[in-house]
């Protein structure tokens, strides 16, 4: 069962992780004197850099709001993560054994490997769909996003992409890339015939979404279709995986975090586009479930990053992102 991580095992991964290199992951740095780096405070909106990083130290302090702390500390609270889940995945980066109390127990190494593996072939596939965008065969999905307001940019944006007709587009490029057959299983991105042994992509001529958790790792994706003669559904998500519970996902988290804690507000729209059209709109607390209804694991996620104490706001939105949003308290 879970335990607490031991204080050596804390103490060792706050000193072996190198905070400039972990925090440049969210804040552009630039020297600020000898062993001392500043940016723009990822806490609070600034237009001149009040953020301090010290590497020698261990530690970062902004000028402006008054936050500070150690790596893990900056992680925990840019993540929204609880202080077990930060210290494992900072000890992860750093291929550290943690130990624990009690005889507890924390992820295997081997689960983690394997996790970091699909990780990583999600991230191969979203760039693969995004460029894939720009290609001849990808005129109906880029009609479709300009129909709909969407320039190039917001695309880009927000890693908008394009899954080719083929059968096997994806299969062969993850393949080329060292993706081995179980990993390809183990995505979710891949479908099985009557002949078990044989995959082919499960999006197929669509418009694709990565939907990505918390820290902003593509976990899964939503697909649109696009052509009147294919015979499956409207939309298209990831089944459950490993990575991917779509009752404990909202799309767009990743971009609407920040805010979402700062003004302590979340607007949960209805899909992909309404989450896309608020952010561009000013609204960039939006968030959207990902063919589920708004339950108890999305609530959970929210009162992280809101703080919940009863005074948080949440706003809903029928069907479209608009200023309009009904407001619950």
């Amino acid at each position: 069962m879970a335990g607490l991580i031991k204080r050596e095992d804390i103490d060792e991964v706050r000193s072996r992780t190198d905070i400039k290199a972990v925090i440049d992951g969210y804040v552009t740095l630039k020297s600020a004197g000898i062993g001392s780096y500043k940016g723009l405070c990822p806490f609070h909106d600034e237009r001149s850099p009040s953020f301090h990083v010290r590497p020698q130290v261990g530690s970062y302090h902004c000028f402006g709001c008054g936050e500070s702390g150690d790596v893990i500390s900056f992680v925990q609270k840019m993540d929204h993560g609880t202080f077990s889940e930060t210290v494992e995945k900072l000890a992860a980066r750093l291929g550290y054994e943690l130990h624990y109390e009690d005889g507890g127990t924390g992820p295997r190494r081997e689960d983690v490997g394997k996790r970091q593996r699909l990780l990583d072939a999600h991230k191969i596939a979203a760039e693969f769909f995004a460029a894939q965008l720009h290609t001849p065969g990808a005129q109906a999905a880029r009609d479709f996003l300009q129909e709909r307001g969407f320039d190039p940019a917001a695309a880009a944006h927000f890693g908008v992409g394009y899954a080719p007709q083929g059968w096997d587009s994806l299969l062969k490029h993850l393949t080329g890339k060292g993706v081995t057959r179980e990993e390809l299983a183990g995505t979710g991105m891949f479908s099985t015939g009557s002949d078990a042994s044989r995959f082919y992509d499960r999006f197929r001529g669509r418009l694709i979404w990565p939907i990505r958790d918390l820290a902003g790792a593509v976990i899964g994706f939503g697909a649109r279709k696009l052509y009147e003669d294919d015979q499956g559904p409207k939309y298209l998500n990831t089944p459950e995986t490993a990575l991917y519970k779509k009752s404990q996902v909202l799309y767009g988290i990743d971009l609407a975090k920040r805010t979402i804690a700062r003004d302590r507000q979340i607007v949960v729209v209805e899909g992909y586009t309404d989450v896309m059209a608020c952010h561009l709109a000013g609204i960039t607390t939006a968030v959207a479930t990902c063919g589920t209804a708004f339950g108890e694991d999305h609530v959970k996620i929210a009162r992280r990053l809101l703080s919940d104490d009863g005074t948080g706001e949440r706003s809903s939105s029928p069907s479209t992102a608009t200023p309009r949003a009904r407001r619950l308290r």
